[in-house]
This record gives C-alpha cells, sequence and structure tokens, in this order.
C-alpha cells in the first residue's frame, strides 16, 4: 500500500466500519512533541507532507490539510497529485478545521456527523477546543479512542527502544535528586501533591538523561510520574543499561513499563495531581483517579533559568 490515494482509500473503508464522517490526524505524538519518532508521523504518511507542523483531515469524499506559512510552498509541493487541498494558515478566507467540517458533511448531508481524532496524540486543551467548536460549527461530535493507522499502516515503524545515557554533572550542574526537590516546591506553591510529566525534553532535563528517539533532538519517549514520596519514570526497560537503572535507583527514582503509565494514574495515591493541559493528552487527562491542577508544568521555567555550569557550557559552545 505505497500510494497516497490507496492509504485514503484503506482509512475510508475503516471509517465506514466505525461509523464516522471525518478522521483528523494531527503532528503530535502522545506527549505533545513538535519533532517525533518516526512511530508518530501518522500525518506525514497518510498525506505525503512532512513538515513538522500540520493538520490533515480526511472525510468520505474530500481532504485538505493546514499548515502554517513556513511550509506553503512545501506542502503545494508534496500534495501535488493527491487529494488534499492545501489551508494556508492566517491567511483571509481559509477556513477552520471545524467550518470546513460543517460545510463538508452537509453539503452531502452525510449522515454521519461524528469525527474522530488520536486523544493519545492530541492535548487535553487541544481536544476541549476542538469539541468547542465542532459543536458550534454543525452540531457535530468528538470521538477519541480511536486510531486507524494500527489496522491500516501495515509497516507501521515501532516507538523506538534507543538506549539512555547519563548527562554528566560537568555539564549538567545539578543533579536530578536537587531539581526534583525544587520541582516539589514549585508543586508545594500550586496547591499541588503531585505531577505527571509528559514533555520529554523537561524529561530528559529534571533527571539528567539524554536518548536519540527523536532525530537531532536528544529525548527519550517516556512519562515521568511525582508524588510526594515517590518519582516514577515509566519507559520501555530496554532502554536502560544496568549503569543507568543503577544511575535511577540512586536519584530515588523508580522504573516501570512505559505503557503502565495509565495504571500509574488510577493507582496514584494523593490528593491531587498537577497535568498541564498543553502537554498532556487528551486520554491520560481522563484516567486521574485525584483532583487535577491544571496549570503550566514549572519545570518549564525552571528550565529558562540557568545554573553557573550551564552559562559556562554554553560560552564554551559558542567558541
Amino acid at each position: 500500500m505505497s500510494s497516497i490515494s490507496e492509504r485514503i482509500a484503506a482509512l475510508r473503508e475503516e471509517m465506514q466500519r466505525e461509523g464516522l464522517g471525518a478522521y483528523i490526524f494531527t503532528s503530535t505524538d502522545p506527549h505533545q512533541s513538535e519533532y517525533v519518532a518516526d512511530h508518530w508521523k501518522g500525518r506525514e504518511w497518510i498525506s505525503g507532507f512532512d513538515g513538522s507542523a500540520g493538520t490533515a483531515v480526511v472525510t468520505m469524499d474530500a481532504a485538505a490539510l493546514w499548515t502554517d506559512s513556513r511550509y506553503f510552498l512545501q506542502a503545494e509541493e508534496q500534495l501535488r497529485g493527491t487529494e488534499f487541498q492545501l489551508m494556508k494558515l492566517k491567511i483571509p478566507g481559509t477556513p477552520t478545521i471545524a467550518e470546513w467540517l460543517n460545510h463538508q458533511l452537509s453539503i452531502i448531508n452525510y449522515p454521519l456527523t461524528e469525527v474522530a481524532i488520536d486523544g493519545s496524540c492530541a492535548s487535553a486543551s487541544q481536544v476541549r477546543q476542538l469539541v468547542k467548536e465542532l459543536r458550534e460549527h454543525g452540531g457535530l461530535t468528538l470521538r477519541t479512542n480511536f486510531d486507524p493507522l494500527t489496522r491500516i499502516w501495515t509497516d507501521r515503524p515501532p516507538i523506538p527502544e534507543n538506549p539512555v545515557e547519563i548527562f554528566p554533572m560537568e555539564y549538567a550542574g545539578e543533579s536530578a535528586h536537587d531539581k526534583i526537590a525544587r520541582i516539589r516546591k514549585a508543586l508545594r506553591e500550586q496547591h499541588a501533591d503531585g505531577m505527571l510529566m509528559a514533555a520529554l525534553d523537561d524529561i530528559a532535563w529534571t533527571l539528567n538523561l539524554r536518548g536519540t528517539d527523536v532525530h537531532c533532538t536528544p529525548v527519550f519517549v517516556s512519562y515521568l510520574l511525582i508524588s510526594t514520596t515517590t518519582v516514577t519514570l515509566f519507559i520501555n526497560k530496554v532502554k536502560l543499561t544496568p549503569e543507568v537503572e543503577a544511575y535511577l535507583k540512586a536519584e530515588g527514582v523508580g522504573v516501570a513499563p512505559y505503557e503502565d503509565v495509565a495504571r500509574g494514574l488510577r493507582d496514584y495515591f494523593e490528593y491531587n495531581i498537577l497535568m498541564d493541559p498543553d502537554e498532556v493528552n487528551s486520554l491520560l487527562f481522563t484516567l486521574h483517579s485525584s483532583l487535577i491542577v491544571e496549570a503550566e508544568s514549572p519545570v518549564k521555567r525552571m528550565k529558562t533559568v540557568k545554573n553557573a555550569t550551564e552559562i559556562a557550557g554554553f560560552r564554551s559552545a559558542m567558541l
């Protein structure tokens, strides 16, 4: 199944089977990364467009792709010869996804008004906003628990299993143990007992670890769950060398399988948990057993303030 038209046809068969009027493909992974591992390049696979930002939408008789001005020329070239119509973001006259869907599903009087998106690859805030817009434009509903790529992308690349490496203290300037202590202090100031960290760069910074799961980006696929007394890294254990396992144990970090993060949330024992709705995906956002504190991850701002070692590293790099 090599051509875009064959892929769209296979998708539509699944949409028909599931009773869907449209399917939306995001550009992100379960961690809301801009640059993703090959396993999550579903929008590229279905459309042929390989820019880092864009959203593809397919109905039973139309297809469109939204992207920004960085990629207008590239998208025009890569979409040529396919069904996909280029939608230029922030250009007057360009409809939103909800507006376009309302028009497409109404002009053909199509009986199916349910739209689907993979909720594991869309943030909680993105899904919330999309639900609102779809309701306002034609009363469309959104389904978030279906990924057709598991059925039709027969040669889909696996989730990377590349080994993780320790980022030396001579470059980090602060131990993971001390960073976690600072994170807990920041959480207390926001009246949160713990947090689910989903952004891959935040996890790498917090634990002083690096990986090669994404091209030219030193991150590794994982989640980090912090409570008042425990820290758990959800990761495929084949990625951890004995040295890294010993390092994590010494820093007070437990390890669990990557796919067990949902169970970890269900078993979370604290009164509340901080989740950044822009970083945590929609499906995980619904699995909590505690009160959610919706707020920006404190790690974002922590990373912006460099310690003396990091500043020296920047100067050395410039030289």
